[in-house]
């Protein structure tokens, strides 16, 4: 399956885009004036509109390569949500989408913003357990997975994508910590995880996917959503501007299913 390139150090996106949605009614209306309306739950879109400057040459022949595969407006391709929090229930580590294994979760602990949305995971183990989970962003895509950690004693967390982790110090205040790193190419899905090493207990709050290098500000999550597996581009051109040597500009409107 092809997806929308990353561009610069891995972004989808540039400033400023714009994102609208549409919901389709199937209304029927009687011979006596009466009507029945229902939603047509398979009809949604999502709408983008995108605008990019400053497009190297490579990057400008990563999106032509994919508008020509996809012929323009009428094959498919993968399309992830710039402006989403792609972990689902950021803050309820209790739903099925978290794999906690043998850590002990506890709720409503007073988090940095004022809340108390925060978690507690204590691992009783003689060995180090994770809270994971696992989302269908391809492994090729930077992807920043960040939260805020906190411990009533010094004790190193690590986060890890895909096997692969950086390990950070947590103390009694709380600090945010990152891992902006692609994942195993060639992969369909991706994993990340907090690592609690045995006999610790951390506190976590704000857990947070996103597709691009760096951490955002926080965007608390529900269910599962922005990864759109089945995205078209909106028009059958494809008009590019040269800017300047090797650099140029191109707005596009993509369709999401959803």
């Amino acid at each position: 399956m092809n997806w929308f390139p990353q561009i610069g150090g891995g972004s989808i996106a540039q400033f400023p885009l714009g994102r609208g949605r549409k919901w389709r009614m199937v209304r029927n209306e009687m011979e006596d004036g009466a009507r029945i309306t229902l939603a047509d739950a398979h009809s949604g879109q999502v709408e983008w509109r995108l605008s990019y400057q400053d497009l190297s040459d490579s990057e400008t022949a990563a999106i032509a390569g994919l508008f020509q595969s996809s012929r323009g407006g009428y094959g498919a391709f993968g399309f992830v949500d710039p402006t989403a929090n792609l972990l689902a229930w950021s803050e309820d580590l209790t739903r099925p989408d978290w794999q906690a294994g043998s850590l002990t979760v506890t709720g409503s602990i007073a988090d940095p913003l004022g809340g108390h949305g925060a978690w507690q995971l204590s691992n009783p183990a003689a060995g180090e357990l994770q809270c994971t989970q696992t989302i269908g962003l391809q492994g090729s895509y930077v992807a920043c997975f960040s939260m805020w950690i906190r411990a009533g004693s010094p004790v190193i967390v690590a986060l890890d994508r895909d096997g692969t982790r950086s390990s950070f110090a947590a103390g009694t205040a709380w600090s945010r910590v990152y891992l902006g790193i692609p994942g195993n190419t060639g992969a369909e899905q991706s994993a990340f995880s907090v690592a609690v090493p045995a006999s610790a207990t951390v506190q976590v709050f704000g857990m947070q996917v996103e597709c691009q290098p760096y951490p955002s500000k926080y965007k608390p999550s529900g269910a599962a959503f922005g990864i759109y597996p089945e995205t078209y581009f909106g028009k059958d051109e494809l008009a590019v501007r040269a800017t300047g040597p090797g650099l140029s500009a191109t707005d596009l409107v993509l369709v999401s299913r959803c």
